[in-house]
């Protein structure tokens, strides 16, 4: 898979994710799934700042 097409569906995991976690209702305590909710935002965020910013090479 080329890197455009890595930095779309990551993008669109990422709006995806900040989707299902704006639907929630807040509460004051994080319950498991909005930790995991989270967790996703944070990680799927981290692999499109590494793609856009990391280094070009297709020899993976």
């Amino acid at each position: 898979m080329n890197t455009k097409k890595r930095k779309i569906l990551l993008t669109v995991l990422l709006l995806l994710s900040l989707g299902n976690y704006g639907r929630m209702k807040g509460t004051e305590d994080i319950r498991t799934v909005e930790f995991l909710s989270i967790f996703a935002v944070g990680a799927l965020s981290a692999l499109l700042v590494r793609e856009i910013f990391g280094k070009e090479s297709d020899d993976e």
